[in-house]
This record gives C-alpha cells, structure tokens and sequence, in this order.
C-alpha cells in the first residue's frame, strides 16, 4: 500500500459478500457475473470482542400458574414470593423449581404493616416485568377462570363484594363479605374456628333495632371496674329485658354490685338456695315483711339474736340466756302449758294472782 502505516497485518471483523448474476434475469442485457466483499479490519496487535447483543425485552404482561412442592398449597419465601409456570413452557414440571421466586404486588405494603395474601398453588396469575425486564418478574394480579370459579354463583350474587379466604388442607373458610342488594344490603362475618376482637381504647356498638345473641356452650365476660345496663326509657310496655339460662350461669364481681329495681321483683328458685355472707348482712324493709315456710325453719346464730319491736325486745345469746323485756306479757294456749327447768323457777313480780 502506498501508505506505510497501512503495511501491517490485519484481522478481519466482520465481511460481507454480495454476489450478482444478471444474465439469469429475463430480458436482462448480457452482463458477466459480478461478486463483491465488502469487510471491516482493524490492527492485529489490537484485541476484539464481538459488541454484546441488545438484553431482551418482554412485552406485556403475561399468564402463569402458580406451582410448588407435590401436595403443597401454599409454597412460598420469607418476602411472600411464589413460583410459577408459563402457559409457553411446555417442559416445565410445574414444582417448586419451575422458576425463579416472582414477587406479589399487594394492595398496601410497608414496613411490618398493609396487606398480604399469598397465592396459592394452581391459582392463575399475571405477570408483568419491570420495564421490559425478563430477569425482573412481578405478579400484579389474579384472575378466575373455568377451573377457578370465584366465590358465590354468578350472575346470581352479582350484588356482592366478598374477601373469602380456604382452610389450609381443608374445606372451611374465613369470609368477610358486604351484600348491596337493594333493601337487604348486609355485612356478613364467617369464622371457621375463633375468633378475636382486641380494642386498646373505647368501642361503642350502635343497634336500632333488635339484638339476638346466641351462644352455643359457656359465655364468660371480665368487667374490670363498672358496669351500667340499661332497659327502656321510661315505664312503657315493650321496654322489656329476657335473659333466659337453659343450664348453669355463673357470675362473679370482683368489687360492688348494687342492683335497683323501681317496681316490683319476684325471684322463683325451683330447688335449693344457698346464700353466703362474708361480712355483716343488712336487709331494710320499709313496709310488711312475710316468710312462708311450707315445713321446717332453721335459724343458727353464733353469738346472739334479738327480736325488736318498739319497746319489746327478744334476746338469745349463745350462753343459753333468753331475755324477754317489754311492757306486758302475755301467754296463752289452747291447751296445757309445761314448765320445766333443772333448776329453782322464781316468780318475782308486785302481786301474783291465780285463778
């Protein structure tokens, strides 16, 4: 070459050869056969390496089935991703090595706080990937299908908007479901199993209308300073409290209790009665007062008892002494009185008459 820089060796990097063959052409003049290589060369002494293709892009959203371990139906990681197969990926043997763990988009995340439901094996979801990215797949969504059928029986339950989760290995749930028909909106809750309510301040419940409770074993309820139940606002018919026991109630207080009733009260005890006071007992009755004892009435005092009424007293004391003071005595039966002590009787009085 003219030029002595150019006098080197070479190496070949890319070439193209372009051949032309007009002669086989139709109606082409009689041109001869022409070849072309058209190559690109640099220095030998410098080194090359092929530039590196463009990464691939994925475009849309695709659909993928969740997999994992045989007879697993939840499979997941310690951030909630799951792994799928491609509806494309024949070979895949839809386990839980069937791809790379995927992240799940949720409606809230932050941190150690919103929303979390896994999904679960054999769901059907969309997958997306970050900016076209193949090596960044993220589920965005779920969606039923044939197989998949969703909640209630559609058209049917059109009106209805429900959260209904499955039994881990079972055929239970858990549902939290909002029914807009028309004049029978509702909010329905469904617990398999338990159930808990943790309010750290104040709850207040507002019914308008009636209120049924129905408890199928024991209820037990913890009140740690007062409590205050109200029935009705005034003294009208309908304004009215029914608790009805089919077996055992148990109540304990752990400090006061006072209980007022404006009108009358009746207490009806089909078998035994016990009552026990660890203190002093104290009952006020402004008006008449009757017992009743169809057979036998005990009364067992430890240190005295004693009857008073007005100026009259009635006293017995634990050492045997009984003490009767009032204005006037008088005895008197239908038959023969009988007198007995083990020791003297003495009669003291300012005349003493016989009949």
């Amino acid at each position: 070459h003219p030029s002595d820089t150019l006098n080197r060796e070479w190496q070949v990097v890319s070439s193209v050869l372009t051949g032309d063959q007009p002669q086989a052409l139709h109606g082409s003049q009689g041109e001869g056969t022409t070849l072309y290589n058209h190559f690109e060369a640099i220095p030998a002494d410098r080194t090359w390496r092929v530039p590196p293709l463009p990464k691939p892009s994925v475009d849309g959203p695709q659909s993928a089935i969740v997999t994992g371990p045989a007879g697993e139906e939840i499979f997941c990681d310690e951030h909630g991703r799951v792994r799928v197969r491609f509806h494309w990926d024949r070979y895949c043997p839809g386990n839980e090595d069937s791809s790379c763990w995927v992240r799940v988009s949720q409606a809230w995340a932050g941190t150690g706080f919103g929303n979390l439901a896994i999904p679960r094996v054999g769901q059907e979801v969309i997958v997306d990937f970050l900016n076209g990215d193949p090596d960044q797949p993220i589920i965005m969504g779920r969606t039923y299908h044939q197989d998949n059928r969703p909640p209630g029986s559609l058209p049917g339950t059109k009106t209805q908007m429900t959260i209904r989760s499955k039994t881990y290995k079972g055929g239970g749930f858990n549902e939290l479901k909002f029914d807009d028909a028309t004049d029978n909106e509702q909010v329905y809750i469904h617990a398999q199993k338990n159930m808990d309510t943790e309010v750290l301040n104040n709850r207040t419940t507002d019914v308008k209308v009636d209120h049924t409770e129905t408890i199928g074993n024991n209820q037990s309820i913890t009140v740690g300073l007062g409590q205050t139940i109200t029935v009705g606002k005034e003294n009208a018919g309908g304004h009215d409290q029914t608790v009805t026991v089919t077996h055992d109630q148990s109540m304990s207080v752990g400090n006061d209790q006072t209980l007022t009733v404006t009108n009358n009260r009746s207490k009806s005890v089909g078998n035994d009665q016990d009552s026990k006071v660890t203190g002093n007992d104290t009952e006020a009755v402004e008006k008449s007062q009757t017992v009743t004892v169809g057979e036998t009435l005990t009364v067992t005092v430890g240190d005295a008892i004693e009857f008073v009424c007005g100026k009259s007293t009635l006293r017995m004391d634990k050492d045997g002494y009984i003490t009767i003071n009032g204005h006037e005595l008088s005895l008197g039966t239908t038959g023969e009185q009988y007198y007995k002590a083990d020791g003297d009787i003495n009669l003291q009085a300012k005349t003493i008459l016989e009949n």
